[in-house]
């Protein structure tokens, strides 16, 4: 189980209203570390004080600031907090509260530290005694708490790990005041908490940074595709593309992905080879989290048959993850590629392998999700089952991962997966749900990884990821459709506080588009659509109107059908509006397409009305 943000939330405010910082962090700090009474410890209480600050108090990765949510003048506190104004509390404040001969390294409490904590407190008029449980979630707040599910349980686990005793339970922790502001029942959640929900409602702090680095921000093709000439502009947030079957959307994205990764996903993409004299160049820019721009061209070389990046290209400081129409995958790291030197920035991957693995590249779905379900620290299954909660589909409820399995000639133990109908074997899931879990799978893999990855070389983790989805709508049903997308987009604070999702995706699909009318934001997002103008090719962006139901998407400029219905029906409803049209229209006529219109139509088509009236006027009664 994990805390809420609302349980974290109410727990803040609480805390902010009277505790005092030294009971919240030194006090705290000593008592997990075990420090003596009456004797003394060799340590650095500074040191102590800051690796407490380290685990539970950095809330946003982009900046190097403590947040503080304890009564204090300021809500961050900078990193040399523990050796500057929480020193100070220490050694001048609270002093009498522990035994500690100056200039040594060696800390205890003093025999009577009770009485000197309250007295302190009462002198500042800060209340003695302090909320446990709202303690207790602050100091949680991001940990798997096993099977506790009310805060007594939690305020229980906070007492037991942090060796307060009975003496300090009554004295210091006796209060509980959560359940006044927050039941349990919303306190508590089998899903980890997004530090998102948390950040958003703080105020930033003080050295907060742009999100992510570069990423991509326009494509130029020239001579390179079905068309003369394409543009692109992709959004900071969302860019989709849609179109007709053969006009370049998957060429598109693959020139995305060599533009970003600086590697293709598969085979190299041909430019018009029919005329030697014909220069095929794409020109691409990234944008960095300044805003400055650098742009790259690139030529296709006709002697090597290869597009020839300038040495100086840079490519996006992002983790990127592609999912092809083909079904194939692929996906990129800049600093992984750093760590594992011999493997190359991107690699590409098939559905098999990314089930069954590939030596020296990745373990496979199979592998990774047993270790996962059976680690001792489960914190990657959760966040791998919140990301299949979030692209679960309404017609098969929540997607659960189940007890792993064996089946026959399978010398592995297989993963299972829960819906509101079965519980099956993933490699006998549906093809739409092993799309989901393939999808689901690489993005939280190469995260972990890339933390790992990050963690190894020193560095701080990138706060950027950027999804390719081709055909986002394959082997999912329009109710599955319908919630993908805003899915999809949304895993990013699943993994992270602070990372942002770059999603550039192509569809035939108007349930796609119809589920982003809610969230679209024209600010961030952009809508392309590829279209045949006679025998040439045009890619335009496109004002993001809101049709409402499937069939005004349909009917749109999008997709440019004339109505929603059949094609049979479509015609003869067409032949129906020209015999309206028509001077002397004969009964026979206004019959025969009577008849037509029966056995194409339904009941209730909202076309009836309007011919009801007129194939009466002219002597037919239906």
């Amino acid at each position: 189980m994990y805390l809420t943000a609302e349980a974290v939330l109410h727990a803040i405010a609480i805390l902010r209203a009277n505790v005092h910082p030294f009971i919240g962090i030194t006090f705290v700090a000593c008592k997990h570390y075990g420090l003596s009474v009456g004797s003394l410890d060799a340590l650095s209480l500074d040191k102590l004080t800051e690796e407490h600050l380290d685990g539970h108090h950095r809330l946003d990765h982009r900046s190097s600031y403590y947040f503080q949510p304890f009564k204090s003048a300021s809500s961050w506190v900078k990193q040399r907090y523990p050796s500057t104004g929480l020193q100070t509390v220490n050694t001048q404040t609270f002093a009498s509260v522990f035994e500690h001969p100056r200039g040594t390294p060696k800390w205890g409490f003093s025999r009577e530290y009770l009485d000197r904590i309250t007295t302190v407190l009462e002198e500042k008029k800060f209340p003695s005694n302090v909320a446990a449980d709202a303690l207790a979630v602050w100091l949680y707040k991001d940990t798997d708490v096993g099977s506790v599910s009310n805060y007594e349980e939690l305020v229980e686990l906070f007492f037991s790990e942090y060796k307060i005793n009975e003496a300090e339970k009554e004295r210091l922790f006796s209060i509980r005041m959560m359940e006044d502001v927050l039941a349990f029942e919303g306190a508590f959640s089998f899903e980890p908490l997004a530090m998102t929900a948390i950040t958003r409602e703080l105020p930033p702090p003080p050295d907060a940074k742009a999100e992510g680095g570069r990423t991509i921000k326009s494509l130029r093709l020239r001579n390179a595709g079905p068309a003369r000439e394409m543009e692109l502009d992709f959004g900071q947030r969302l860019s989709v593309i849609t179109g007709d079957n053969g006009l370049g959307k998957s060429f598109l994205l693959d020139f995305a992905w060599w533009a970003a990764t600086g590697s293709w996903a598969d085979r190299e993409a041909l430019p018009q080879l029919d005329n030697p004299t014909v220069v095929s160049e794409v020109d691409y820019s990234l944008s960095g989290s300044s805003g400055r721009m650098v742009s790259f061209k690139a030529k296709y070389d006709r002697k090597s048959f290869t597009w020839v990046r300038p040495k100086e290209a840079a490519t996006v400081e992002a983790i990127a993850i592609f999912s092809r129409a083909d079904g194939s995958f692929a996906f990129a790291d800049p600093v992984r590629s750093r760590f594992n030197r011999k493997s190359s920035i991107s690699n590409s991957l098939s559905a098999k392998e990314l089930w069954d693995g590939r030596p020296g590249t990745i373990e496979g779905l199979i592998r990774d999700w047993i270790k996962w379900q059976t680690s001792i620290d489960r914190k990657t299954f959760d966040q791998f089952a919140a990301v299949l909660k979030r692209l679960s589909p309404e017609d098969l409820g929540t997607l659960t991962p189940g007890e792993p399995v064996r089946i026959p000639d399978e010398p592995r133990d297989i993963p299972t997966i829960r819906h509101r109908y079965d519980t099956v074997p993933v490699t006998h899931a549906s093809s739409g749900v092993q799309r989901v879990l393939l999808l689901a799978y690489l993005i939280i893999w190469s995260w972990q990884e890339h933390e790992l990855a990050a963690k190894q070389m020193g560095e701080i983790p990138l706060r950027r990821m950027m999804v390719i989805v081709d055909e986002l709508e394959a082997h999912l049903h329009p109710k599955w459709q319908r919630i993908v997308l805003p899915a999809l987009m949304s895993v990013g604070e699943l993994l992270s506080s602070d990372l942002a999702v770059q999603m550039i995706a192509a569809t035939h699909s108007p349930m796609i588009l119809a589920s982003m009318e809610a969230s679209f934001d024209t600010s961030i997002d952009v809508l392309y659509h590829l279209h045949g103008v006679g025998p040439t090719v045009k890619l335009e962006e496109t004002p993001f109107v809101k049709y409402g139901d499937a069939s005004g998407w349909l009917t749109s400029p999008l997709f440019g059908l004339r109505h929603a219905r059949s094609r049979e029906a479509e015609e003869t409803i067409e032949r129906a509006k020209a015999l309206q049209l028509a001077e002397n229209p004969s009964s026979g006529d206004v019959a025969a397409i009577t008849e037509r219109l029966k056995s194409q139509l339904a009941n209730d088509d909202k076309f009836w009305p309007r011919w009801l009236y007129f194939a009466e006027q002219h002597g037919v009664k239906i």
